[in-house]
C-alpha cells in the first residue's frame, strides 16, 4: 500500500527523546492504521467513521485523520450514502475502491 503523507515536524528541540523518537514514526503508525482501515473496508465493507472504529477497536479521531489519505490514494472513496453517529449528526459512509 503506497500512501504518502506529508513530512512531520512534531518535535521541538527541546523535547525528551522518547518524545523526537515518537514523532520519527508518526508516519509508520499511520500507514499501518490506513492497511487496517483498508483491510476491514475490502473484507467487511462499508461502514462511517464510527463504525469502522468500533470493528477495528480503534478511536474515531484516528479514522477520520487516515480515511482522507486513503482517498488520495485511490483505495476508498466516501459514498453518496449518509448514516447517523453517536452524537446525531450525519456520517459519509466509506467503500474501499
Amino acid at each position: 500500500m503506497n500512501i504518502s503523507t506529508e513530512p512531520h515536524k512534531l518535535a521541538r528541540r527541546n523535547d525528551p527523546t522518547t518524545s523526537v523518537r515518537a514523532a520519527l514514526r508518526v508516519d509508520e503508525f499511520s500507514h499501518t492504521i490506513c492497511a487496517k482501515i483498508y483491510q476491514e473496508l475490502k473484507k467487511n465493507g462499508d461502514g462511517t467513521y464510527e463504525q469502522l472504529a468500533n470493528r477495528l477497536a480503534l478511536r474515531p479521531d484516528q479514522l477520520c485523520r487516515r480515511l482522507p489519505d486513503l482517498q488520495k490514494a485511490g483505495l476508498a472513496e466516501p459514498t453518496e450514502k449518509t448514516a447517523t453517529g453517536q452524537a446525531g449528526r450525519s456520517q459519509r459512509i466509506w467503500r474501499a475502491l
